[in-house]
C-alpha cells in the first residue's frame, strides 16, 4: 500500500493525465481549425463535412464550431472589401506593364481598371485589365484574380473570351485579352431599356437571333463543364456581345468566392450577382445545373429588359422570384414565342432536378427553338408571297 507521498503523486499523475487529454483535444481542434481557415484564405474551398469525416474524433466539434468561424471570416473579408473599395485609385502611376503600353482607359469594374494597350513586341492592340492595388496590399484579391485568370486561360473555345497573357509588373497584377469591338450584356440592356430598337445586328424582338445567341453561350458553357470548370458568376456583364450578333462568356469565378456572394455580408457588387444565383447556392451547393440556371435567368433578364431590383432573392429562404409563369413571360416582352418561353422556364426551375441536366441539353433546346422559329418565318414569308402573287393576278 503506498504512503501519502506516493498517493499524492498518483493523484497528481492522474490529474496531469486528465488535464493533458483535455489540452490535447483542445490543441488538436485548434490545429484543425487553423488548417481549415488557412485553406479558406488560400481559396481552396474547404468543406466542413470533409474535415468532419477525416477527423472523426472531432467531428461533432467541427460541425458545431467551423460554421461560426467561417461566418466570422466572411464578415471580416466583407468589411475589408468595403474599406478597399472606398479607396479605389482614381488613376494609376504607370503607363507600361511588361511589354504593354497603356494608351487609354476604356472602363472600370468593381475591382479592376481596363485599358486599351499596345503590345510593343507585336504592335497588336489589346485590352489590359489591371488590379489597381499592389499585390502586397491585397494578397487575397491578387490570389483570387490570378487563379480565376488561370482557369480562363486554359479554356480555348470561340464562345469564351481568351486570356492571352498574365503578369505582375511593379507590384501590379494584370491580364491581357483581345480588344474586341462590342459591349457586355449590362450595357446592352441599358441601351434597349432606354428605347433603342437595335444595336449592330441585334434587334429587339428578333427571337431567332436571341435563341441562336443563347445556344452559342450554352455550348460554350458545356465546353467549360467538360473541362471541369464551372463559371459560377453568369450575369449580363459576364456576357460580351459583338455587333455581328455573336456572344462570348467572360469573368469566370472561383466557386468559394461565388458561395460567399450568396451569404449576408457580401459587398455591393457581389449583391448585384445574387438575382442570377440558383436557390441551391444559398445552401453552398453548386453543380453544372447551377450555371444553367444562371444563364437562363440572364437570358430572361435580357429578354425582358428587367433590372436586378425587380428580382432580389431572399437570403433567408434562398428562394428566387423567377418562378414566373410562362404566360407572364410572353406578356412581359410582347409576344415571346411559346417554345422559347418553355425553354427558359425549364432552365430557371427552382428545383435542380426539373432543369436541363446539362448545358448541352440547354444548348440543344435553344438551337431547336432557333430552327423552329426560322422555319416558321420562312413559311410565313412564303404564304405572304403567294397571297401577293394571287392578289396581283386578280387585279
Amino acid at each position: 500500500m503506498p504512503d501519502h507521498a506516493d498517493h499524492a503523486e498518483l493523484v497528481l499523475d492522474g490529474l496531469r493525465t486528465v488535464t493533458s487529454d483535455v489540452n490535447r483535444d483542445r490543441d488538436t481542434l485548434e490545429v484543425i481549425a487553423s488548417q481549415f481557415l488557412e485553406d479558406h484564405r488560400r481559396l481552396l474551398n474547404p468543406s466542413i463535412e470533409d474535415y468532419a469525416c477525416f477527423h472523426r474524433d472531432q467531428a461533432d466539434s467541427i460541425r458545431k464550431v467551423f460554421p461560426v468561424l467561417l461566418d466570422l471570416e466572411r464578415n471580416t473579408d466583407a468589411a475589408a472589401a468595403r474599406v478597399r473599395d472606398e479607396q479605389f485609385p482614381h488613376s494609376l502611376p504607370i503607363r507600361k506593364l511588361a511589354q504593354y503600353q497603356l494608351e487609354t482607359e476604356t472602363h472600370r469594374t468593381a475591382k479592376t481598371i481596363v485599358y486599351r494597350a499596345r503590345d510593343m513586341n507585336t504592335t497588336d492592340t489589346v485590352s489590359v485589365t489591371v488590379l489597381p492595388w499592389k499585390a502586397d496590399d491585397v494578397p487575397r484579391l491578387h490570389l483570387q484574380l490570378a487563379r480565376e485568370t488561370a482557369i480562363a486561360r486554359r479554356l480555348k473555345h470561340p464562345g469564351i473570351v481568351p486570356v492571352l497573357d498574365v503578369g505582375c509588373d511593379g507590384g501590379y497584377f494584370f491580364y491581357v485579352t483581345p480588344l474586341i469591338s462590342g459591349i457586355d450584356g449590362a450595357a446592352l440592356m441599358e441601351r434597349f431599356s432606354g428605347g433603342a430598337q437595335r444595336w449592330g445586328r441585334i434587334v429587339r424582338g428578333d427571337w431567332e437571333t436571341f435563341a441562336r445567341i443563347g445556344s452559342q453561350l450554352a455550348g460554350a458553357l458545356h465546353y467549360a463543364h467538360q473541362m471541369g470548370t464551372l463559371h459560377n458568376d453568369i450575369r449580363p456583364d459576364s456576357i460580351f456581345f459583338s455587333r455581328s450578333a455573336n456572344a462570348c462568356l467572360q469573368n469566370f469565378r472561383l466557386e468559394q468566392c461565388a458561395q460567399t456572394t450568396s451569404r449576408a455580408g457580401c459587398d455591393e457588387n457581389d449583391a448585384e450577382a445574387a438575382p442570377y444565383m440558383p436557390p441551391e447556392s444559398f445552401e453552398g451547393c453548386r453543380d453544372e445545373r447551377s450555371d444553367v440556371y444562371s444563364l437562363g435567368t440572364t437570358l430572361l433578364m435580357l429578354a425582358t429588359q428587367s433590372s436586378t431590383a425587380d428580382t432580389k432573392p431572399s437570403h433567408q429562404t434562398g428562394s428566387s422570384t423567377w418562378s414566373t409563369p410562362r404566360r407572364f413571360l410572353r406578356w412581359r416582352v410582347g409576344g415571346m414565342p411559346r417554345c422559347l418561353a418553355n425553354v427558359l422556364q425549364k432552365a430557371t426551375a427552382a428545383d435542380p432536378d426539373k432543369r436541363f441536366q446539362s448545358a448541352a441539353r440547354f444548348a440543344s433546346a435553344l438551337k431547336h427553338v432557333d430552327t423552329t422559329l426560322t422555319e416558321r418565318a420562312r413559311k410565313s414569308v412564303g404564304v405572304r408571297e403567294h397571297v401577293r402573287i394571287w392578289t396581283s393576278r386578280l387585279l
